[in-house]
């Protein structure tokens, strides 16, 4: 744990330099929820001898996010916050699990009580999670944890039930799992940056002039109303934006953008998200730039720095492999309708956007693009507390015009284990079923956060991302073959032996001599990478994907260096034009060596003048 590095009576720090805490993706789901309306009250937990209203691990294994031992590292991380004397937090979108109004009220409770107890103050900014609509709509799971490890419908009204729901499938109905609106959110979490504070010394929205000079904190909580926050969106609907402008401390601006896009559901009223962010927002909410521009504009003639926050993105976070990542599995997998395009980061950098900090993708990355006219703009992406890797970023700010950038671990989490009792009644129910692609149960026996989360990934990879963004021929292929074998392969220079050799797979005597020597002096031998197979490369590329530097401090060295070598032996490689996996792998190699040599995005620094990053 880190000691306070700078400190002083008001925030904790030096005065002529402040700390924000970024926490993203925190999908708060409370897990000792009171139904007050509801017959369910969850499963019983002799360990705790209460009801906890938890998901399924199947539910979990098959999510990009954790729903339940995230609710515990939410607290730990917020500890680390404290004891670090740290005083603002932002949030950047997708605080609770679905807007749902039991998430909003147990959010709104652990903040207002960390902001009592330490004097923290709390930005927010919507996500694609919350709201999910405009307003408060019918919602549910069809996987909570029900008696004996068995799967509970929880809804909030009838019209929320599917047709082909099974037939013993218990359903319980609750308002507290609807999904929530722009009314919910600001009726329980209005004072965490949504509305001015009296501490902030300057808060603004895009629909009141900017004044600094005349600012008054009664004036703008009058006009922060939602009522006052409409646009008319290209469906002729006035749709809301809780975007806002705040000055927390002396001299650092936080310029929270409402990038939520929705279009209107044929037939209905209602609305439905895009999840996609500024792709759509650049034209969907035009008055945003035009507003970005202004804020910019006067932060330069003020001296003040500027960083933008968002739920999502404004620079791509594939290391600039998204053509590639197209070309390979096609242009609907790895969410890469998310990755902003070129002109949209170009847009918002000619904007005066320097520095952004974002979440949605559940991922570690810093990503830099410059504008044709010279404009940088950096991209911080922190990672979800509810994913792996686990953790948060700190942003140091000086008087030197550069940012100091620092991404902190969630390893220990107290709590952890809260639940694995009821997991071991779900496995058993599940073998007792007879289910298929059960979960392993190995995950039980996480000794901390971080190797849990690792767990989660791992398991992901195996029953989610292979079957669903993995063109089926080559992954089976690819799972088929061990790393020798795939050594011995991509030393082949003739496309019919290569063909040929992936039917039988028989390595010759000579090549195994021949490829010791050459191993000489590694840390790499032909059985380290007889006892890696195909499953094991896929995995460490999504721990790299997701992790960037951080996955390769975690990886041990030895599979490292191995997994390393494969992918440089197999970029060599020159395939014939009607060889499909050879032209497979070596696209996959190269988006493979592309994410191991990217922008430092643990600990850096983050010079404004020069647009530039340096590692530290």
């Amino acid at each position: 744990m880190f000691a306070p590095l700078w400190t002083n009576q008001a925030f904790g720090q030096k005065a002529d330099r402040h700390q924000v805490a970024f926490l993203a993706d925190v999908h708060l789901q409370v897990v000792y929820a009171d139904l007050h309306d509801s017959d369910f009250k969850g499963i019983w937990n002799p360990k705790t001898s209460q009801y906890a209203t938890i998901r399924t691990m199947k539910a979990q294994i098959n999510s990009t996010r954790l729903f339940n031992e995230n609710y515990f590292a939410f607290h730990e991380a917020l500890q680390k916050v404290v004891d670090q004397g740290i005083k603002v937090v932002v949030l950047p979108g997708d605080f609770t699990d679905d807007g749902q109004p039991m998430n909003l009220e147990a959010l709104q409770r652990i903040l207002a009580q960390f902001a009592a107890a330490y004097d923290l103050r709390f930005y927010l900014t919507t996500g694609n999670h919350d709201p999910v609509t405009v307003t408060r709509s019918p919602g549910g799971k069809f996987d909570f944890m029900g008696p004996e490890g068995r799967p509970q419908a929880l809804v909030s009204d009838s019209s929320f039930l599917k047709a082909d729901l099974p037939a013993d499938l218990p359903i319980a109905i609750s308002e507290q799992i609807a999904y929530g609106g722009y009314e919910d959110i600001l009726e329980q979490l209005g004072d965490f940056g949504f509305y001015p504070s009296e501490k902030d010394l300057f808060w603004t929205h895009p629909f009141e002039p900017l004044d600094y000079e005349g600012y008054r904190f009664q004036k703008a909580h009058e006009n922060a109303a939602l009522a006052k926050r409409y646009f008319k969106s290209s469906s002729t609907d006035s749709l809301p934006d809780l975007s806002y402008l705040v000055e927390p401390v002396e001299g650092i601006w936080l310029l929270g953008i409402d990038a939520n896009v929705y279009f209107p559901v044929s037939g209905t009223k209602t609305f439905k998200g895009s999840s996609v962010g500024f792709n759509l927002a650049k034209d969907y909410k035009s008055h945003q730039l035009e507003w970005i521009k202004k804020i910019a504009e006067e932060a330069e003639r003020r001296g003040k720095t500027l960083v933008s926050f968002s739920h999502y993105p404004l620079v791509e976070f594939n290391a600039g492999s998204d053509e590639l990542l197209k070309r390979t599995f096609g242009p609907s997998k790895f969410q890469l309708a998310r990755s902003p395009r070129p002109e949209i980061a170009a847009a918002y950098a000619n904007a005066g956007i320097k520095v952004h900090v974002a979440g949605h993708m559940h991922l570690n990355d810093t990503g830099i693009f410059t504008t044709e006219s010279g404009n940088t703009l950096v991209n911080i992406q922190v990672p979800s507390l509810a994913a792996y890797p686990p953790a948060f970023k700190v942003l140091t700010f000086g008087q030197d015009k550069a940012i100091e950038v620092e991404t902190q671990r969630l390893r220990e989490v107290e709590q952890m284990g809260e639940f694995f009792p009821l997991y071991l009644q779900e496995h058993e129910y599940l073998e007792g079923q007879q289910a298929q692609n059960i979960w392993k149960k190995g995950i039980l026996d996480a000794s901390n956060y971080l190797e849990y989360t690792s767990h989660h990934l791992s398991e992901l990879v195996r029953l989610r991302f292979i079957p669903s963004d993995w063109p089926e021929d080559h992954a089976k292929q690819l799972l088929s073959l061990n790393g020798l074998e795939l050594a011995y392969w991509a030393s082949l220079e003739n496309s019919n032996v290569r063909q040929e050799f992936l039917v039988h797979k028989a390595i010759p005597v000579p090549f195994l001599k021949q490829f010791k020597r050459q191993l000489k002096g590694k840390s790499i031998t032909p059985a380290t990478l007889a006892n890696m197979d195909g499953l094991d490369l896929i995995t460490t590329f999504y721990f790299v994907k997701n992790g960037d530097q951080l996955a390769q401090k975690d990886i041990e060295k030895a599979q490292w260096e191995a997994m390393y070598f494969l992918m440089e032996s197999v970029a060599k490689l020159t395939p014939d034009q009607q060889e499909d996996f050879g032209h497979f792998m070596v696209n996959f190699s190269g988006i493979f060596m592309a994410m191991t040599n990217d922008i430092p995005s643990d600990h850096f620094r983050i010079d404004l003048k020069q647009g530039t990053v340096e590692a530290l």
